[in-house]
């Protein structure tokens, strides 16, 4: 037996989610600093607004792509399809990240991560729909 993709996929996204977490910490650290001798920069506040809303992007997406993952593997789609579709998961969401935490506007990362998620979210449901309704 292989290693399960979908615990490889969750165990690399979840270091992922701890890198951005501790990205937050030290942000959230730096406010609370500022806090302490009067109010807060408002530019303080909005980086670690948007280091949030990294985390919460990736919040929104990876938990329900894992379970799509987790029921395609326990399919009788071929492995290769599964395994292309955790890489490609891993691969955008670590370029989103890297894009969103480096510009609130349009980038590379964003625009590229957010496709190939999109990509394996819309690819998994189809396969999975293909494998619940034309696989024996």
């Amino acid at each position: 037996m292989g290693i399960p993709v979908t615990l490889l996929t969750a165990s690399l996204l979840g270091v992922l989610l701890f890198a951005l977490i501790m990205h937050n910490a030290r942000a959230r650290g730096r406010v609370l600093k500022a806090e302490r001798q009067g109010p807060v920069p408002e530019a303080l506040q909005a980086a670690l607004d948007h280091r949030l809303r990294v985390v919460a992007n990736f919040t929104e997406y990876v938990p329900f792509t894992l379970v799509l993952l987790a029921a395609l593997e326990m399919s009788s789609l071929p492995l290769a399809l599964v395994e292309g579709l955790a890489a490609t998961l891993v691969l955008g969401r670590a370029l989103h990240a890297w894009g969103l935490s480096r510009s609130a506007g349009p980038s590379f990362g964003r625009f590229v991560g957010t496709s190939l998620t999109w990509i394996v979210l819309l690819g998994g449901s189809v396969a999975g729909l293909y494998a619940t309704f034309f696989t024996p």
